[in-house]
């Protein structure tokens, strides 16, 4: 039976987890237009179970309905935690990696997100990096 690492926490004990929150934004404009978003949050807490449970409240308080300047009303509808792990690093003082995902196929990635590593189709509109909804806004 292997015996998991202990990982020091800060000075209340708690160490660093990554989780990710689904939402669902849709727009009382009759059209059914429906978008989707996950947020990457960094959660300190005592537990993987405390974690969890801060994710599920975090994602609750981010719900929300407000009117646009069409005077529509825009619905964000958390969905649930997707994942909820240890960060890779204790230490988050400098320029780290903070998430891993993995996959199996490629082809799948390159779909949603219009990214090719080989530089075929390259970043396309609405992408995480064309700068679209990068400044946190939720409107």
């Amino acid at each position: 039976m292997e015996v998991a690492e202990k990982r020091p926490g800060d000075a209340a004990g708690r160490r660093p987890y990554i989780a990710i929150l689904l939402y669902r934004t849709t727009v009382d404009d009759g059209s059914g237009y429906v978008t989707h978003s996950e947020d990457v949050v960094l959660i300190h807490e005592h537990s993987i179970e405390g974690a969890k449970a801060r994710a599920e409240t975090m994602g609750h308080d981010e719900e929300t309905s407000y009117s646009n300047q069409y005077g529509q009303t825009v619905n964000w509808e958390f969905l649930g935690v997707a994942d909820v792990r240890d960060a890779l690093y204790d230490d988050l003082d400098s320029d780290t990696a903070l998430y891993t995902r993995r996959f199996d196929r490629l082809s799948d990635y390159e779909s949603l997100f219009s990214f090719s590593p080989r530089g075929g189709r390259g970043r396309g509109a609405g992408s995480p990096c064309d700068g679209e909804g990068t400044d946190g806004s939720r409107s």
